[in-house]
């Protein structure tokens, strides 16, 4: 009896080592899934060689224009070289393997010692820095991923200098204010501005001759004129805004607008130089008082030559006898006026010599609510 208990024991004790052996054991690695593109190969492996550098610098393009650029990707190891396209980083981007569009994940073999043309096309579509990436993929275990960029600034086809946008300086009705600018073309050599024109015709006067060689040269434009405008005397006093327009055979940029802008101070002031009510109660009206100096304060008869119908204007000789040559005048929005905005300016006609007009700036906002401030 003894005897089988013993074995008994014996059997049960091993079956007990047996599980901790069993679960003690290490579980097997997982079985990787090989990349397709980067799978090791047998043989003697392949070796990309890129002579110049990765990144091509265009310098400046304009607006709208394509341009390429073509690397070598030359195999110098003993075993074929795959080369792919994995992607571009923009629509306006696109590689080329051969002679076709590059495929994203076709694959083309370069045998050892020979070389594929790799061809990177692109189209400025904004203006502003351009940088952009081509990746490919090859089977260089050295190489496995390689990425060609394009970089540079893309600027308008027709471009004014120093800009588009002028602000003048304050100047007298009886100035006259000049400024030049420079019209040019990187890409288009005999650019041709085939007419020129100002929002106020013999006020505002704009002249333009072609640039001489040396002057393209050393600003590095293929083509380019010389703008010369004159604000001349008799501009109303106040502020103004005109534009030059200029029409070019530019086919990408076929027509340009020069705002000049300035504050024309003729021999009569406006204290404010402008009439705001940015928030008038349409039931009841309001109005505002503006003051005109005239300079010398010489006796001079002010009419209203136009406005806005919305608005009654009136002109009065200042009550001091002190102000001479000062004269009120007063802007009123009356009661009942529908809501909306007034921005019509206010031009007086004066007989005070080459004073001319005086153009006042109207912002006003008729409110529908009966409690607007």
């Amino acid at each position: 009896m003894m005897r089988w208990i013993s074995l008994i024991s014996i059997v049960i004790v091993g079956a007990g080592a047996a599980a901790f052996v069993f679960q003690s054991m290490p579980e097997p690695a997982p079985e990787l899934t090989p990349d397709p593109h980067h799978a090791t190969k047998q043989g003697p492996p392949p070796k990309l060689e890129i002579v110049e550098k990765k990144t091509h610098e265009f310098g400046s393009m304009g607006l709208g224009m394509k341009g390429a650029h073509t690397w070598d990707f030359k195999n110098v190891g003993q075993g074929p070289l795959e080369v792919w396209l994995e992607e571009t980083t923009c629509s306006c981007t696109v590689a080329s393997l051969k002679s076709g569009k590059g495929e994203k994940g076709k694959k083309v073999t370069v045998e050892p010692g020979e070389s594929i043309p790799i061809t990177v096309d692109w189209e400025t579509r904004k203006p502003g820095r351009f940088a952009q990436n081509a990746m490919f993929g090859t089977s260089d275990p050295d190489s496995h991923d390689v990425t060609l960029s394009i970089l540079g600034m893309v600027v308008p086809s027709v471009e004014v200098r120093p800009s588009e946008s002028i602000t003048l300086p304050d100047s007298s009705s009886e100035d006259t204010l000049r400024q030049s600018l420079e019209i040019v073309s990187i890409d288009r050599p005999e650019l041709k501005l085939t007419k020129v024109a100002s929002s106020r015709p013999g006020l505002v006067v704009a002249e333009a001759r072609p640039m001489s060689r040396e002057e393209l040269e050393k600003l590095k434009v293929q083509s380019g004129y010389h703008l010369a405008i004159e604000i001349r005397t008799g501009m109303p006093s106040g502020r103004f805004s005109e534009d030059v327009l200029i029409e070019t055979d530019h086919p990408s940029r076929p027509s340009l607008k020069i705002n000049l802008a300035g504050h024309v101070l003729g021999a009569i002031a406006v204290i404010p130089d402008r009439v705001l009510m940015p928030s008038v109660p349409g039931i009841a009206g309001a109005s505002r008082d503006l003051t005109l100096v005239v300079r010398g304060n010489r006796e001079t008869k002010i009419e209203v030559a136009s406005k806005s119908e919305k608005l009654r204007v009136a002109i009065s000789r200042s009550d001091r006898p002190e102000a001479k040559g000062r004269y009120r005048l007063t802007v009123t929005v009356p009661p009942g006026t529908p809501p909306g905005l007034v921005d019509q300016p206010i031009v007086l006609k004066t007989d005070y010599p080459k004073a001319g007009e005086v153009r006042i700036p109207v912002s006003i906002y008729v409110s529908s609510r009966s409690d607007a401030g």
